[in-house]
This record gives C-alpha cells, sequence and structure tokens, in this order.
C-alpha cells in the first residue's frame, strides 16, 4: 500500500497525520462522504485535537479557480474518523495499514528525540573538555562543534541548516535523523576524549576526519583552536 501518513516538515517536533482523501481514496468512499462525516462529527474529532486543515490550489486544467480544503488528522482523529467506517475486506486492510504507518512514524520521531537527549551528554563532555584546557580560547567550542559536523556528515551545521530550510534560531539537530545525530553525537564524543589528551586543534581535525594517526605527532606548539572546521 501507498504511503498513507505524513509530516509536514522534517523538524524533530512535526505531528504525522493523514488527509481526509486518503481516507476517501482506500476506504471506498467519495472524497464529498468523507468531508461530511468529518463536518458532521467535528466535536468528535476535536477531542482529539484542532482539526487541522490547508487550503491547496485547484489541480491545473480543472474547472474552477477556488483553492481546496484538505483536512489533516492527526492518529487519534484518523482513528476515530476510521471507526465510523464500514468493514470490508479492503477497508479492513486500509484500517491496519493506516495505523502501522502511524506508530512507525512516530517511533522515527521517538529515535530522533531520545538520539538528540544523548546528544546532550555528548556536547557537555566536549564543552567540559574545553572548559578544563586553559590553553583554548572563546571560539574553540565553536570551531570543535563545526568540526563534528563536517566530519560526521560532510557539512556544517550552518550548511545542513540552509539545504533543509531551518530558520536562523532553530538548532541543526531538530532536522537530523537519528542516524545523523548519533554520527554527529559519536564524534563529539571523540574529540572530547582527543582534547583532554591534550591534542591541539589540528591533530585533532585530521584524526577526526580520517586523515591518519600522524596527526599525533603534530607540534604542540602550533596553533590552537582558532581556525573554523
Amino acid at each position: 500500500m501507498n504511503k498513507l501518513v505524513f509530516v509536514k516538515d522534517q523538524s524533530l517536533n512535526a505531528v504525522p497525520f493523514t488527509t481526509d482523501e486518503v481516507i476517501a481514496e482506500y476506504s471506498n468512499n467519495s472524497l464529498h462522504a468523507v468531508r461530511q462525516m468529518i463536518r458532521s462529527n467535528k466535536n468528535g474529532i476535536e477531542e482529539f485535537g484542532v482539526l487541522a486543515f490547508e487550503m491547496r490550489k485547484p489541480p491545473k486544467g480543472s474547472k474552477g479557480g477556488r483553492p481546496v480544503k484538505t483536512y489533516h488528522l492527526n492518529r487519534g482523529q484518523a482513528i476515530f474518523l476510521i471507526t465510523l467506517l464500514g468493514n470490508s475486506r479492503e477497508v479492513v486492510q486500509f484500517k491496519k495499514q493506516l495505523v502501522r504507518q502511524f506508530l512507525q512514524m512516530e517511533k522515527l520521531l521517538n529515535d530522533r528525540f531520545i538520539k538528540r537527549e544523548a546528544g546532550k551528554l555528548a556536547t557537555k563532555a566536549l564543552n567540559d573538555a574545553i572548559k578544563a584546557r586553559e590553553d583554548l580560547d572563546g571560539h574553540a567550542y565553536i570551531n570543535f562543534e563545526q568540526l563534528a559536523y563536517k566530519a560526521s556528515l560532510g557539512k556544517s551545521a550552518t550548511q545542513i541548516k540552509r539545504e533543509r530550510l531551518v530558520t536562523p534560531n532553530t538548532p541543526a539537530t531538530e532536522y537530523l535523523t537519528a542516524a545523523e545525530l548519533n554520527k554527529v553525537n559519536s564524534i563529539k564524543q571523540r574529540i572530547a576524549a582527543l582534547i583532554d589528551m591534550g591534542l591541539e586543534y589540528h591533530a585533532i581535525k585530521a584524526i577526526s576526519t580520517g586523515q591518519g594517526i600522524k596527526a599525533l605527532m603534530i607540534n604542540k606548539t602550533e596553533p590552537k583552536a582558532r581556525e573554523g572546521a
């Protein structure tokens, strides 16, 4: 079965939803009938949250130019609505798949949340390691943070935010997948350990980006962590 559950964006706080169009298509009901059912049961639906919708432009070539209202239903709302539908064999399969996709989407978001929380510990370890080094200046944390992103994902946090249309005041971690968060967290922990060992920025950068163990031999008199990653 096709994709039944969506999110508006890739942020960690996105709320999974399905639409009246999806329910109509897979329950063998007309879109008009489903929308009428939503309007008739609006009070019951809104016990599970505000009934959201978006206004879409009509398809090209269609008659009329008025925007079309498309309802967005969260998991509770969708489950309540589909209990009002008939139970043909096909509809039962649709209901099971809809619930399954909601649970899968929520698991993905929960996994990302767990990794982000773990990332707070990795960030603290990095910060503590930097603070313990009197030879590191005020730019060190920013530089090592950027190094962690570039070494793990190949891009700076700023580049990631730009590509994923993240607002300036929102952390890039809000838009990373669980796998990406895990990579960043691992590199931060490695960098913190290397800082604790007394290595300089250039050596840490070389090791973190896979340039080789020879970086350990870099003279400690080289510039401190003032260079951007």
